[in-house]
């Protein structure tokens, strides 16, 4: 009966041991009442963990910052923003200076038609004093045909051509011209001058002398169907405004 009462006793003492461990190792893990003996050897090992789980979130963040200072360190530097320039303020509105007025230039005088002493000083051309004159038909109705430049051009010999140029542009064909001296007087006469559209300018009689106020006039007469009669002053003009060339 001892031998089964101590057989008894040490199992007793054994799940006592088994009971006291168990309770033990739940408070270590906080599944029970705080342990008996301060043991904490869960809890130990979660705060190990969280611990080494932050120094690995530390390391990454480290890393990426290392990246990052690298990539910027390689970027190209930017230009330094250049200094607004300063307001100019505006100055005094330059006065425009007006030009003197350009001086009239005197056209030189023109030479008088006079009555010459000996033939040679008939060369050159002439026209009216006028300048272009109304050219008339000569159909019986007198209406005008046209304005032109009216030229009589002579050589030295008292020989020459007479020279219709109407402003329109109709071309005519030039007619001969003579001129003689007679007592203080010239005598000149041309042909009929034949035109393409404005017809034709039929034979004319000039005499040219001195008036009563010693001006030298001629006196043109048409030897058309329509007899006319006109009085002209005769101006000397050149050789290229009447295209003569003798």
């Amino acid at each position: 009966m001892r031998q089964l009462g101590l057989y008894a006793l040490l199992w007793s003492a054994f799940g006592i041991l088994v009971l006291i461990g168990a309770y033990v190792a739940l408070n270590a893990c906080d599944l029970g009442f705080r342990p008996l003996f301060g043991s904490g050897a869960c809890q130990a090992q979660a705060a190990s963990a969280e611990l080494q789980s932050e120094r690995a979130q530390e390391a990454q963040l480290q890393s990426r910052i290392h990246a990052e200072e690298i990539r910027l360190a390689l970027l190209a530097a930017c230009p330094k923003p250049s200094p607004k320039p300063s307001p100019v303020e505006p100055g005094p509105t330059p006065v425009a200076k007006i030009p003197d007025p350009p001086r009239p230039i005197e056209a030189p005088p023109k030479q008088a038609f006079e009555v010459p002493k000996k033939i040679e000083d008939l060369k050159g051309c002439w026209q009216s004093s006028r300048g272009d004159i109304d050219i008339f038909s000569d159909d019986g109705q007198n209406r005008k045909v046209g304005q032109a430049r009216l030229c009589y051009c002579f050589r030295d010999n008292g020989q020459g051509m007479a020279q219709i140029f109407f402003s329109d542009g109709d071309p005519c064909y030039g007619a001969r011209l003579t001129a003689r001296i007679a007592p203080d007087q010239v005598v000149m006469r041309h042909d009929v001058i034949k035109c393409s559209r404005h017809g034709k300018y039929v034979v004319h009689d000039i005499t040219c002398g001195n008036d009563q106020s010693d001006k030298t006039v001629c006196e043109i007469i048409s030897r058309g169907r329509d007899y006319r009669r006109r009085v002209e002053e005769f101006v000397r003009a050149t050789n290229e405004y009447c295209n003569w060339n003798g």
